[in-house]
């Protein structure tokens, strides 16, 4: 039986029984299911929750009345609709969506929490499941299964052919795991931190029930990721005083030297990494080039990047992305280009080599930096930023401007040269210390 097939019977079985399994919740203590989930979620009200197999809402209403932005999702229709007469009956802003949990309609890491109740027995292709639950929460999130469990055994069922279906039946692959068992599904899918964690005093006294557990795991945030947060927040803090500082003098020579470093034509695909407010994007626009995009982490500093464009009327096109990490295609830029940049990598010949790596063959690198003469990149009180963006170096924030050609050259950066930016300045300074560093892919 196809896999389609057998969620569909699924949601049909649950479809008939909605009426019933609602009562069945009436067994739980409600104030014990808060305070648990309080301990588990933890008391930031900003959180997202996904309740998967949401059934009659019992949990999505629950999380919704206790603050947290909760969507609830079922493959049965006829369960959903009473949890929606419950949130409503409640005034809850739950929202409910009808939908697989094979196949999660969110981006990648969109959701803090995916919790679920009594769901982990009626999965269907388990590890598919626990991958596509680990693909929509954030890095750092969480995924919580609650489940009854014979204590020191696992899940148990005591129907043998639950649906009354031979071949439905046969696609519960985990209907009677053992706990080992359930910590390893989550292990062999990337989740770390995995445990199972018994949830006593859930039920109310008089129901002989097996035990309440969660099966609990963490999707891994690496450093990449904990410094690509920590480089958003410091530049989205400094976003709106940035250009008192940074404005360029005399547009017209900074134009007539990007056109000498990136050469006469104008439908050349240009990206500029790190755009920040647009200075460079926007300049290259007002200069007649048809195709400039400019790319950041910061969506502050880039809106004030969009914000220029209008005023200048030009087609600049903005993204928001991460220099180690471009979104775009192998070989799709002319022309990578990025100025002040070189200093903020911590990871720099990794966001080099994935700058040749979205470049055309033939195409050319242009990083742009302030230079002190004979010295290369020097950065006063560095300490305070590397430890604002929780870094763990910054390697060019203090380098020689020879290393950083070696740097090139070891990318496989062809014709690696540095060429002064002469009559480049910022408004109200006389240094012209400004200088491109060249390589060709």
């Amino acid at each position: 039986m196809e896999i389609t097939q057998v969620i569909k019977k699924i949601g049909e079985y649950w479809d008939e029984r909605s009426l019933v399994f609602d009562k069945e919740h009436d067994t739980e203590d409600l104030e014990a299911w808060k305070s648990t989930l309080v301990y588990l979620l933890g008391d930031d009200k900003n959180r997202s929750v996904l309740d998967l197999g949401t059934g009659t809402g019992f949990m999505a209403n629950m999380t919704s009345e206790m603050g947290y932005a909760t969507i609830g999702m079922d493959i049965s229709k006829e369960m959903m609709k009473i949890g929606v007469r419950h949130a409503n009956s409640a005034q809850l802003n739950a929202i409910y969506m009808e939908g697989s949990a094979l196949l999660l309609p969110f981006m990648d890491d969109t959701i803090d929490y995916i919790i679920n109740t009594r769901l982990l027995w009626t999965l269907v292709e388990a590890d598919a499941a626990i991958k596509e639950w680990s693909r929509v929460i954030k890095p750092g999130g969480k995924i919580y299964c609650f489940n009854r469990m014979k204590e020191g055994v696992g899940l148990t069922s005591n129907k043998v052919n639950v649906y009354n279906d031979e071949d439905v039946n046969a696609h519960l692959e985990i209907k009677g795991a053992e706990m080992k068992d359930l910590i390893e599904l989550l292990e062999r899918n990337g989740l770390v931190d995995v445990r199972i964690e018994k949830l006593p005093g859930l039920t109310r006294p008089g129901y002989d029930y097996e035990p309440w557990f969660v099966l609990m795991g963490t999707k891994p945030i690496s450093q990449r990721q904990i410094e690509a947060i920590g480089i958003a927040e410091f530049w989205n803090k400094s976003a709106s005083d940035y250009e008192k500082t940074h404005q360029i003098d005399d547009h017209n020579n900074w134009k007539d030297t990007l056109k000498d470093l990136i050469g006469e034509k104008k439908e050349q695909k240009i990206l500029d990494v790190a755009t920040g407010t647009g200075i460079i994007a926007n300049l290259l626009g007002q200069a007649g080039y048809a195709n400039v995009s400019g790319i950041d982490l910061s969506e502050r500093m880039m809106a004030i990047a969009v914000e220029h464009a209008k005023e200048c009327q030009i087609d600049v096109s903005y993204k928001l992305g991460n220099a180690l990490e471009l979104p775009f295609e192998d070989e799709t830029f002319d022309i990578i280009i990025n100025s002040r940049l070189l200093w903020t990598l911590t990871e720099p010949e990794a966001a080099i080599r994935e700058w040749k790596r979205v470049l055309k063959p033939g195409g050319k690198l242009i990083a742009i930096n302030e230079l002190e003469p004979e010295f290369g990149i020097r950065c006063d009180n560095i300490a305070d930023y590397q430890k604002e963006i929780r870094a763990k170096e910054l390697p060019y924030s203090n380098i020689d401007q020879n290393e950083i050609l070696e740097k090139f050259k070891e990318c496989d950066l062809k014709d690696v040269e540095i060429k002064p930016m002469k009559g480049c300045r910022l408004i109200n300074s006389d240094r012209e210390n400004w200088y491109a560093f060249i390589g060709l892919k």
